[in-house]
């Protein structure tokens, strides 16, 4: 076990410049019951395996570039926190994390946040991808949307 964890610690982490940002949908497989999501891809452009902090942060954007008022819901089962390991991500390898949110009005009071772009930070530079999402949450209250740590994607 003592080998596997040096093993790890030994891959760099990922600039960056290492990786580019990306969504995938996958045809709607986060669609239904007022739910939307996607995957936001990151995958490794560099010519050495790197790794990364296992629960990013996401941050989303309106249209006017401004961060949004949404929160990260803890994974279920991962309170009061995640603890989550960092993921070593392989030379011209994927990995995602999938964003799930309200998509409807279901609330009697509903509110609703759109948004346009998604951002991570990683080692100082911020990726960004277009993503074109409505997000609804009951009036006065905060809104949020789930993220769970990072996997590997195919």
């Amino acid at each position: 076990m003592l080998m596997l964890f040096a093993a790890a610690a030994a891959v760099p982490a990922c600039t960056g410049r290492d990786l580019s940002l990306s969504t995938d949908a996958r045809n709607g497989d986060f669609n239904g019951m007022s739910h939307c999501g996607t995957y936001l891809v990151l995958r490794n452009r560099s010519r050495r395996a790197c790794q990364l902090p296992g629960l990013p942060t996401v941050t989303l954007r309106d249209a006017a570039g401004r961060v949004l008022p949404l929160s990260r819901r803890a994974p279920a089962g991962m309170h009061p926190g995640p603890v989550t390991r960092p993921v070593v991500v392989p030379v011209g390898g994927q990995v995602a994390t999938g964003l799930r949110w309200v998509s409807g009005p279901v609330y009697d009071h509903s509110r609703k946040l759109n948004v346009r772009t998604a951002k991570i930070a990683i080692a100082g530079r911020t990726l960004t991808t277009q993503l074109r999402a409505t997000i609804y949450a009951q009036a006065g209250q905060p809104a949020s949307f789930d993220q769970p740590p990072l996997e590997t994607f195919r």
